[in-house]
């Protein structure tokens, strides 16, 4: 399972378009992190902590499930396609493959904020714990999420189109249900992670449940599944 969770993490970051992305992240939140300290003397020390990490949470929220299914949107129907998962079922379990991909891109993201939070805390010596904490639970969501679609949907180039479109849905689907009145809004707003995050403390757990969720339907699904 190590050896799986390393590959893929190495994966990612010898990827041309992973780093584009992850200097993308860092740039922006630099950038806003900049200006929020240029306008220190206007705002109190508590929102000022806040404000510095505001670039990162905006980014994650907006753009935060893109990023994902489109770095791991074929994280095992690539191996499927290849035919190279035929020789890892061989060496270790589905479930160890599973936990492995999932662990590996994780790893991937949580080194992701740790290097972008930590430039924003060099920069301004401040570091919001509760915001980092959001990010990292949305882009575990949509972590397991993309690992699941990519079991469902046999073909890379099916799940990088459908990734993309859940993923500009996703957060306008969030936004929506939020604040509309339509008698579906309450229930679907549970089905997206943005309102457990507006709701804060104990809710957010809720959203690793959905997570959870979707690595033991991934989990099953694999075992069912002709290699």
């Amino acid at each position: 399972m190590w050896a799986i969770c390393q590959h893929e993490f190495f994966r990612l970051f010898k990827s041309i378009k992973s780093l584009i992305t992850v200097a993308f992240i860092v740039g922006i939140s630099y950038l806003v992190s900049d200006l929020v300290n240029q306008a220190a003397s206007f705002l109190p020390e508590t929102e000022l902590a806040q404000g510095h990490a505001l670039g990162i949470f905006v980014l994650i929220m907006l753009f935060g499930p893109l990023f994902v299914f489109s770095l791991s949107h074929d994280v095992i129907n690539r191996e499927l396609a290849g035919r190279t998962i035929r020789f890892l079922v061989t060496r270790t379990s589905r479930n160890q493959i599973i936990l492995g991909k999932f662990l590996g891109v994780a790893f991937f993201w949580l080194t992701c904020m740790i290097i972008t939070f930590g430039v924003v805390f060099a920069t301004v010596q401040t570091f919001d714990a509760k915001t980092f904490y959001l990010c990292v639970s949305l882009l575990i969501y949509c972590i397991s999420l993309a690992l699941l679609l990519s079991l469902v949907i046999p073909r890379p180039s099916y799940t990088m189109f459908l990734g993309i479109v859940i993923a500009l849905i996703l957060p306008g689907l969030g936004l929506w249900s939020t604040f509309s009145s339509h008698p579906a809004a309450p229930w679907i707003k549970y089905l997206t992670p943005f309102s457990f995050m507006e709701k804060d403390g104990a809710w957010t757990g809720f959203i690793w449940l959905y997570a959870a969720a979707f690595l033991i339907a991934s989990m099953y699904l694999f075992r069912r599944r002709d290699c």
